[in-house]
């Protein structure tokens, strides 16, 4: 899964991760775009936990971009 929403700066997802064990552990991190927006890669098993931790972060699930598909790592 490949979850991308507008609205987040890069200091509040590193806070945010900081006070969330459960989303540091199973989401690995995320990133931030220049612009603004957050990017979390994760598998679609953590769904509920990216929503959940998406919602904390203040993102409105209305305006995330989610696409499903296979896990794949490009080096």
């Amino acid at each position: 899964m490949n979850l991308q929403a507008p609205g987040v700066s890069r200091t509040r997802l590193h806070d945010a991760l900081l006070a969330d064990a459960e989303a540091r552990d199973r989401l690995g991190g995320g990133s931030v775009t220049l612009d603004g927006r957050l990017v979390l890669i994760a598998p679609l098993a953590d769904l509920p936990v990216a929503r959940r931790f998406t919602a904390e972060l203040g993102v409105d699930w209305n305006t995330a971009e989610v696409r499903y598909g296979d896990e794949e790592f490009v080096s």
